[in-house]
């Protein structure tokens, strides 16, 4: 269960389709997904459609769309899917497994009921940790609100027969919470490295922006609030008369007042998402990627933007607490450059040691490939996901007993 999914282009989504996409070539998978945000054709409204892709059921109910830039549009937005998704998941026979994700955050409590509805196993897979993730934002302030999503959260934790989480960072906050550590597996996101491959540099989509000599800065992903990319746009300003051009590529909340921001710039520009199919061409242009995190945020969010960049070959500046998955990762592959976050003057002196060091860059490119290749290519990710589930289970062959619910099986191999 998850808002977001295909044909959603954001990457909680995206994530979700390829591992439930992977798990139903042996079990039965279905998801109740609601109306993707970001997809321009018209979408039909109704209460509940069927769907099929890849091997998955598609329950898709009709929850209200809504802007990120709108609190209580948002609110209205994932309360709906909330309704829309238990009604759904009331009706479906029994499951061996119900997986809730974080979108909606208080998709726990849902889980929660639904597990003792159905007397079934529950799987709370944390891409998001609330309240925290709103309080370090500034987007909550203590208060009922807050103490609600605190409850809602430590409920789906408590009742869960096993809790999937993306690194240590996130692992430690979960542990602090006071929840038991033999239910919790860590499996990181990932990325397709055998769709994502380096490419050459100086590709169609580079030469369209006519960056030649210039060294190329990307930030690729979710425009949202908790990456402050304002200080991208201040490094910009600082740079406008050195040889750097800086491409945004997605969309977001944040994105019009980023926009605003860079007006006048002509060495930055702006881009949609690209077609999946282009993702190894768009990722590759860049000499040099961009992974902002807001201060504080270690634990709660990690950001799957680094292991398309790792499969992509290419380095990065991470401006990330020192204690988050995305430092250790660097720390331990040299894949990149870390500075701490919300220092737009760091950033500045990262980006002018880029322009100077390219083969110091190409090197880093090289060792996170590696790294993408044996730990975070999807075969693997997808593999330990379904241990976790096997883990979870009564009896050592959990999924042959029946055939039926949210994730049955057709399994006829180990």
């Amino acid at each position: 269960m998850n808002r977001s999914y295909w044909p959603d282009v954001e990457a909680t989504g995206q994530l979700l389709t390829e591992l439930c996409s992977d798990l139903a070539r042996r079990h039965r998978v279905a998801v109740i997904a609601g109306r993707p945000n970001f997809v321009t054709a018209e979408q039909p409204v109704r209460w509940l459609q069927r769907e099929e892709h890849q091997g998955v059921e598609i329950l898709r109910v009709g929850n209200r769309t809504f802007s990120k830039r709108s609190f209580l549009g948002r609110v209205i937005g994932l309360l709906s899917y909330l309704v829309l998704a238990a009604w759904a998941a009331w009706r479906q026979r029994r499951p061996d497994v119900i997986i809730v994700e974080t979108d909606p955050p208080v998709l726990g409590v849902l889980g929660a009921v639904l597990k003792r509805w159905h007397r079934c196993r529950l799987v709370y897979y944390l891409q998001d940790l609330y309240p925290e993730v709103g309080l370090i934002m500034g987007r909550l302030r203590p208060g009922l609100v807050t103490k609600l999503l605190y409850w809602a959260t430590q409920v789906g934790l408590r009742q869960a027969d096993r809790i999937i989480v993306l690194g240590e960072d996130m692992q430690r906050r979960v542990l602090a919470r006071g929840i038991d550590g033999r239910k919790l597996a860590i499996v990181p996101n990932w990325a397709d490295a055998g769709a994502i491959r380096p490419v050459e540099r100086h590709n169609a989509l580079r030469q369209s922006w006519n960056a030649n000599g210039r060294l190329v800065v990307m930030y690729s992903g979710n425009h949202g609030l908790s990456q402050g990319l304002h200080h991208i746009v201040a490094a910009a300003k600082t740079l406008q008369t050195e040889p750097v051009e800086f491409i945004f590529v997605g969309e977001g909340a944040a994105k019009a007042d980023l926009m605003a921001q860079a007006q006048g710039l002509k060495h930055v520009r702006f881009l949609p998402y690209q077609p999946k199919e282009r993702l190894a061409e768009s990722l590759g242009a860049a000499d040099v990627h961009l992974i902002p995190l807001q201060k504080g945020l270690a634990g709660c969010i990690v950001p799957s933007k680094l292991y398309g960049i790792l499969a992509a070959g290419r380095p990065y500046i991470a401006a990330v607490d020192a204690d988050s998955e995305v430092a250790e990762v660097t720390r331990r592959a040299q894949s990149g450059v870390c500075i701490e976050p919300d220092a737009p003057a760091r950033l500045v002196e990262a980006i002018r040691w880029g322009v100077e060091h390219s083969e110091e860059l190409n090197a880093m490119g090289e060792r996170g490939r590696r790294l993408a290749e044996e730990e975070f290519d999807r075969p693997v990710c997808v593999a330990a996901f379904e241990a976790a589930l096997r883990a979870c289970s009564p009896s050592p062959n959990p999924f042959l007993a029946r055939g039926e619910g949210l994730l049955g099986q057709t399994l006829k191999s180990a």
